[in-house]
């Protein structure tokens, strides 16, 4: 096989890859425990639970969106009674967004949901070293996702040995 050959069978496994990662997805959104919530207002609920009070542009920088696409979301979380927002005391002008008890118990409900049904999936459907890769893959996927340069966060060989 030749290297355009070999790019080319690369970029078909790839494609199938996009297909199988849009078929997983739309499967677990399925498993959503409130559907009133876009994935867009959950990773935002998921940023603030992990990170705390966030400004408004630090939310749109970690979802890679324009100001005025996390201002809807957060208007839209701030109307469910889901966050609040208040002057950012270190800048006047920023605005810093914080959960709501109500916001973090719909998300931790929501992930413990998605959670027992993937573990059931999984636990159900593959091997223990399926699995592992499956965890692998995320940590990958995550990484690919952030942008952030493959030293902080590769997966050595070693460590694959030892999984």
């Amino acid at each position: 096989m030749n290297d355009g050959e070999g790019r080319s069978k690369a970029r078909d496994e790839i494609d199938v890859l996009w297909d199988d990662l849009g078929a997983f997805v739309r499967r677990l959104r399925t498993k959503r425990n409130d559907r009133k919530l876009t994935p867009s207002q959950i990773q935002a609920l998921g940023h603030l639970d992990r990170q705390g009070p966030s400004t408004a542009k630090e939310l749109a920088k970690f979802e890679r969106v324009t100001p005025q696409s996390i201002a809807k979301t957060v208007a839209a979380l701030e109307e469910q009674g889901m966050v609040t927002r208040r002057a950012d005391p270190s800048d006047g002008r920023a605005v810093l967004v914080t959960m709501t008890e109500l916001g973090t118990s719909t998300l931790h409900e929501d992930r413990t949901k998605r959670t027992e049904w993937l573990a059931e999936v999984i636990d159900a459907e593959c091997t223990e070293a399926e699995r592992d890769l499956l965890l692998i893959a995320g940590r990958i996927l995550r990484r690919l996702g952030q942008g952030e340069s493959p030293a902080s966060t590769s997966i050595s060989e070693e460590s694959l040995m030892n999984s």
